[in-house]
């Protein structure tokens, strides 16, 4: 779990806390368990803090005979109404999550600095100074370094699709893992926390790891690798360039990879369990509805969406 998906956790854990504890239901043993949780971690203990003292709205129409059922509900609530208290509360309290990370599940805040960026759910497709075509996959983020010796692009961040203009200066693709190297043809990149993705659509491409690591990746192949070696290179199975045009077509891949592509286009956390992550999977789906696609995995696979909040989603057993 990244830092990202544990304060979201730490953030719905204590709101489960309090719509329990305000409900009127709860029992010394809930009171109990809960006083050990809170005490568990320094984090636990601000958190509730901050949301106790931002909640404290609550307290007045809980005086004026509102019932705890009610409230309860509220709190409870799936959608834009509890998204607005949540966030709204968590904003004006400064916790954790905040304006500032809720902001960047729309836009990557670390990328910002980047030539070219896109934000969540976005794609980007431009012509480079050298006729190069690039697309950007959601969340993605890239500098350009052209000069008289060389074209360098720097992938930060997310997956990127290049068709190689002919110069007579080779272009060079830099990445935190290692590096690709073309002349012509389409190839595609993308990089992972600790792994990335290199695919050689039409034409061969020479790569190094950064450990100095090298191969040559024939054309219609794709190959795995980290900052020290590679995987064993792979025939394409079609269907993995469809993100450029919204879609996202596979074909007996692990359903873990699939909820990988459909992170970039969800401002909340997707979460996935890792008893369902290695179901195969074979479709077509709408990276711009998400949600629909995950309805049709749940029809099509004993897996479960569970919808805690319009920001939460959890993907585990039926």
């Amino acid at each position: 779990m990244n830092s990202e998906q544990e304060q979201a956790l730490l953030i719905e854990q204590a709101t489960q806390w309090l719509v329990l504890l305000r409900s009127g239901q709860a029992s010394s043993e809930d009171w109990r368990a809960f006083a050990a949780w809170r005490a568990r971690d320094l984090r636990h203990q601000q958190l509730c803090e901050r949301l106790e003292t931002t909640l404290e709205v609550f307290r007045v129409p809980l005086a004026q005979g509102v019932r705890g059922e009610q409230l309860q509900r509220t709190l409870s609530a799936t959608g834009s109404g509890r998204r607005r208290l949540l966030q709204g509360a968590l904003a004006g309290a400064g916790v954790m999550l905040g304006a500032g990370l809720l902001a960047n599940r729309r836009v990557p805040l670390e990328e910002l600095g980047a030539d070219l960026y896109t934000a969540t759910g976005q794609r980007q497709r431009i012509t480079l100074d050298d006729g190069s075509e690039l697309v950007l996959n959601a969340r993605s983020a890239v500098d350009i370094d052209f000069n008289s010796q060389r074209r360098l692009l720097r992938l930060r961040s997310g997956e990127i699709q290049l068709r190689v203009a002919n110069d007579r200066r080779p272009l060079l693709i830099a990445s935190p893992l290692g590096q690709i190297s073309s002349r012509s043809g389409r190839l595609q990149l993308r990089l992972g926390a600790e792994r990335a993705t290199a695919i050689a659509l039409d034409a061969p491409l020479e790569l190094a790891t950064l450990a100095g690591e090298r191969l040559q990746l024939p054309r219609r192949q794709q190959v795995r690798f980290d900052r020290y070696a590679f995987s064993a290179p792979t025939p394409l199975q079609g269907g993995e360039g469809a993100w450029v045009d919204g879609l996202l077509e596979v074909r007996g891949q692990r359903l873990g990879d699939v909820i990988d592509a459909l992170r970039p286009y969800r401002s909340g956390v997707l979460r996935i369990d890792p008893a369902v992550a290695g179901l195969r999977v074979s479709g077509l789906f709408r990276l711009d509805d998400s949600d629909q696609a995950l309805d049709v995995l749940a029809r099509t696979l004993p897996i479960r969406i569970a919808r805690r909040t319009d920001l939460w989603v959890s993907v585990g057993p039926a």
